[in-house]
Parts: C-alpha cells; structure tokens; sequence
C-alpha cells in the first residue's frame, strides 16, 4: 500500500474522531486491535485486504480518501490529467503549460500515463501551430504504441484514446473507438464510463464529418441525441443538432440550417456565454471545411 503510506495513519485517526468512531467499531472483529492501533500511528501499513475493510467502515471510496489525504485537493498526477482532459486542443500556452508541469513531474517519477502527456502535448502544439497532421502523428506513435500491445484497457488508457482518437485516419480511428466503447462496456456502472464513452462517439462523429462521411455522421448522432435527451444535456444536444445539422446540409438538405439555428437557441436560452463561443467557432471551422 506504498501509494497510501504517506499521512495514512493521521488521516485515518482524524476521520475517525470527527466521525466519532471507536477504534473497536473500525477494526470490528476483522483486525486485530493492536494491529489497528499500529496503522493509526504509522508504525505498519494495511494490507489490501485491511484497507478495503478500513474504507468500507469510513463509508468512502478510495479516491475521497486520497483527496482527503492531498489535504482536499487531487494528486499533482491527477490534476496533471484533469487539467489534459478539460483543455482545449488548440490552447497553445495551456498545453504549454501542462507539458513543462508534466516534465517537471517526471524528473522525480517514472510515469508512463504522464509520458503519454508529453508526447500528446507535443503532437497538439504541432497541430495547433502548424496543421501538420502527419508531423503531429509521428509524436503520438510511442503513446499507440504502448498501448495497442495491451490486451485491455482500463479507463486511464481510454481517456488516452479518446484525446488521441482524431489523430488516427478516419478508418483507424472507427475500429479503435469501436474496441474501446466495447471496453467501457466492462465498466457500465462506474460513474466516469459513461462519460468517456460518450465523449468518444461525440469525437468519431465530429471525425467522420470532417472526413466527409455525412451518412455515417447523421447515423451516429441520431444514436446520440436521445441518450443526450434523456441525460438533459443542452450541451450535449446542442452539439448533436450542430454537427448533424452541417452533415445534412453539405447533402442539401434543407433541415441542416434549420438544426443549425436550433442548436443555437438551446445555447441562448440557457444564456451559456462560454460554451456558445465554442459552439461558434466550431461551426466556423466546420463551415469553411463543410462549405455549407
């Protein structure tokens, strides 16, 4: 238990007392008192097994634990993550940013999830900077790599592949995002699963209108409007209508617009400033691809 070795003890004790718990009530007939004892002094660390009895008498997840421990913040790794998934793509400075934080924690851990970031920071300041797609692919290469030798992949190595996935071509990217939406299905009741898996259909689906494929794009985002229905998320819908509303239109059908304007009304109505300034530019840029 290496990774819970630091301040577990104290923060077992506190927890503990604010939660007004008896040492007894902890260990409850599962370990030794004595044993437990030690743990809270930081004289011996719990096994697996103790530790997974421990959070189940604390009514906590792993990972409150480890936020309370990080004196109620994420790990430098995990803010290193959250902050690579929530980026723009084509935040120059921001990746900037988190590739020199990322370097930084590599000069005391070996990291291959953090590598993976470096690697993928430098392949989007690339395409950011200069469009060259081709140039962007050879820095993404070590990152696939590595992970197309694993025989599964868990839900960092998903949020990988989704940030990576429009740097494939299009045909690639259809049967990697298809293996990897058939691994979330391992994970169909963990609160993040979801997520990545729809992000990851939102990201084939913005590929495929990029690549032309309007048929497929209009297929795929009729799978997804529904779930973003039921989910009650404007932004999700907004996107659908978006993105389903150019492929239409780039067929001459006179329902794109008409999707278009909607996804824009849903965004004025919930007066989302930010997110309507994404929306913008991202139809814009897709405009000028799509010539609609």
């Amino acid at each position: 238990m290496d990774n819970h070795s630091a301040g577990f003890g104290k923060t077992l004790l506190r927890i503990r007392k604010n939660k007004q718990y008896s040492q007894q009530y902890m260990a409850e007939n599962k370990i030794h008192q004595s044993t437990y004892s030690k743990m809270e002094r930081d004289l011996i660390e719990p096994t697996l097994g103790n530790y997974r009895h421990l959070l189940s008498r604390l009514d906590m997840s792993d990972e409150e634990l480890q936020y309370i421990m990080n004196d109620y913040n994420h790990s430098e790794k995990e803010q290193l993550l959250t902050a690579f998934m929530n980026l723009s793509f084509n935040d120059v400075p921001l990746l900037q940013e988190i590739q020199e934080k990322a370097l930084k924690y590599l000069d005391v851990h070996t990291d291959y999830i953090i590598t993976d970031i470096v690697h993928l920071t430098d392949a989007l300041i690339i395409l950011a900077i200069t469009g060259d797609i081709a140039d962007a692919r050879k820095h993404v290469r070590p990152v696939w790599k590595r992970l197309e030798k694993l025989d599964g992949w868990y839900l960092v190595e998903l949020r990988m592949i989704n940030a990576m996935l429009f740097l494939f071509p299009i045909d690639e990217a259809i049967l990697i995002s298809g293996t990897a939406l058939a691994q979330i299905q391992k994970y169909v009741n963990h609160p993040f699963a979801g997520k990545i898996a729809v992000s990851l259909r939102h990201n084939l689906c913005l590929l495929l209108l990029k690549n032309g494929r309007y048929a497929e794009t209009i297929m795929r985002i009729d799978e997804l409007i529904p779930a973003a229905k039921e989910a009650g998320s404007y932004r999700h819908l907004s996107v659908c209508y978006l993105r389903k509303g150019l492929a239409l239109a780039k067929t001459g059908n006179p329902e794109g617009q008409l999707l278009i304007d909607q996804a824009f009304r849903l965004i004025e109505a919930a007066d989302d400033q930010d997110f309507k300034a994404n929306l913008e530019n991202e139809y814009n840029l897709l405009k000028e691809q799509s010539t609609v």
